[in-house]
């Protein structure tokens, strides 16, 4: 998982809302101008102005959370980088007023902030602002592939993509939004590595477990047409004692000859 926290938008002092214990009481506040009334989820994600979808929070905490999904959120998903959305209210005692918001974004890539309305959650020190590091370079290895036996090619592939996949976390651990479009560009260069020109790449996936690493072992290597064979791989791994097994099939082709499966390797 992917993880960007970040905590905006709370002043160091509030109003003490714990006297607030019903929705009339809030709704009065509100009449006065000291609430206003805020829908978690936005309506860019399909969220209603309906009961379950609404609290009421003072005007600050209204404002952090409509600059988050403007600014952070929207755009994130207008790029197909997160398709799921949660907007979480957390209480205080018996106060209807939230005492903080959690905002949580996913699907590929994952984003988390959190708006802090009154109490405790105002008295959370913040977290030191870390200097920003540049991100991390990646490229294929140097390696040749010319000359290299079917399994090989295979192996290098697959250590080539482990350590992809590493690059990624590493990225998105720094930086989201520079971090995916890294990632889609290291894949590029992996694509353009291994496989032959005009290849349609799947859409970029990525995770902590890596799909394919030095625990995937060769099966058998089957020679079918001139200058082309399928090497099959099985990637086993243990995880709470449980052990997964995955197969994977490479369709590899010599440079230069006629390729009919975009999804081969050279």
């Amino acid at each position: 998982m992917l993880k960007w926290f970040k905590k905006l938008g709370a002043p160091s002092v509030g109003p003490d809302y714990r006297h607030v214990d019903s929705r009339g009481k809030a709704e009065d506040l509100c009449k006065r101008g000291e609430l206003m009334k805020l829908v978690l989820m936005p309506l860019e994600f399909g969220g209603e102005d309906i009961l379950p979808n609404t609290v009421y929070v003072p005007a600050h905490a209204a404002e952090s959370k409509a600059r988050i999904d403007q600014r952070t959120v929207v755009p994130l998903a207008q790029k197909g980088q997160i398709r799921r959305y949660s907007a979480t209210p957390e209480y205080e005692g018996k106060s209807f007023i939230p005492s903080m918001i959690r905002i949580s974004a996913s699907d590929p890539g994952h984003f988390e902030a959190s708006v802090a309305v009154w109490g405790k959650a105002l008295q959370e020190p913040e977290a030191p602002p870390q200097p920003e590091a540049p991100l991390p370079e990646f490229a294929p290895a140097a390696a040749s592939l010319d000359g290299l036996e079917p399994e090989d090619v295979v192996r290098a592939f697959i250590a080539d993509y482990e350590r992809w996949n590493d690059f990624v976390n590493q990225a998105n651990a720094q930086d989201t939004f520079q971090g995916i479009d890294a990632a889609e560009s290291a894949y590029n260069a992996l694509i353009s590595k291994y496989c032959p020109p005009g290849h349609r790449p799947q859409p970029v996936s990525f995770g902590d477990d890596c799909s394919h690493d030095n625990r995937e072992a060769i099966l058998d290597t089957e020679f079918g047409a001139v200058n082309a064979c399928i090497v099959r791989t099985r990637h086993t791994k243990t995880k709470h004692n449980v052990t997964f097994t995955a197969d994977y099939e490479y369709h590899l082709h010599e440079a230069g000859s006629v390729v009919p499966d975009e999804h081969s390797l050279r």
